[in-house]
């Protein structure tokens, strides 16, 4: 089991007020699954997501990724999670405008203290898994919006974490770019990969093998994708 959520509760504190994103989560995904997190703006998908990629801490329950009680690291230790274990892919790409597709692919391999030779071996082979190896030595501005996103792909790809989140991956990108990169994605979980993509576009969602939905800070549903239908639930 990749992710496992306990009594999972999420509760920001202003001061004057008290909103509660997160209302006691219990969820588990298994290693290769592919699943989508949907819902409305608020409904606690995003919270979810910033947990998921150790980018914020809970409240209260726990949080289990890949055996791991993550809910009890330190920063330091949350920090060597979050290079080792997690590949993130967001809407706006967040690549470096300075840097070729390779050298934005070799960052993560530098925090981690890979040696320049295996950096770049490892960056042009990841970048040839998303189809861009006629692209390595190009910088952000000369790629279209499905370029930069296979880009991240492979920079989400090249520490072989357990499990790649995606937050909105296709949302900058026109329909014909997000089949495209949607296709990648299927293939990477083919090959054994485990992704867990938010997404508002049910048409994207259903790319996918698993459909969680949320509403104000509950799921609401969880239900397999089949053939492009949510079985349990509509087309």
């Amino acid at each position: 089991m990749i992710i496992k959520l306990e009594n999972l509760r999420k509760v920001y504190d202003t001061g004057a007020i008290k909103l509660e994103a997160l209302k006691g989560i219990n969820l588990s995904i298994e290693e290769k699954e592919y699943v989508a997190i949907m819902g409305a703006s608020g409904s606690g998908k995003s919270t979810l997501m910033n947990i998921l990629g150790c980018l914020d801490g809970l409240t209260s329950g726990k949080y289990y990724l890949d055996g791991v009680d993550v809910s009890s690291l330190k920063d330091d230790s949350l920090a060597e999670i979050r290079n080792k274990k997690i590949g993130f892919v967001f809407q706006a790409f967040n690549l470096l405008p300075k840097l070729t597709a390779m050298a934005n692919v070799e960052l993560p391999m530098m925090y981690a203290g890979v040696p320049k030779g295996e950096r770049e071996k490892k960056a042009k082979l990841a970048l040839e898994r998303v189809g861009l190896s006629h692209r390595i030595y190009h910088k952000p501005n000369e790629l279209s919006g499905g370029q930069k996103q296979r880009v991240a792909i492979a920079r989400a790809l090249v520490n072989d974490p357990a499990i790649i989140l995606a937050d909105e991956p296709t949302g900058n990108l026109d329909s014909s770019s997000s089949e495209e990169i949607m296709a990648i994605f299927q293939d990477l979980n083919s090959e054994g990969v485990t992704i867990v993509m938010v997404t508002h576009e049910e048409d994207i969602a259903m790319h996918t093998k698993r459909a969680i939905v949320f509403k104000d800070g509950n799921i609401i549903s969880d239900n397999l994708v089949k053939d492009r239908t949510i079985l349990g639930g509509q087309k």
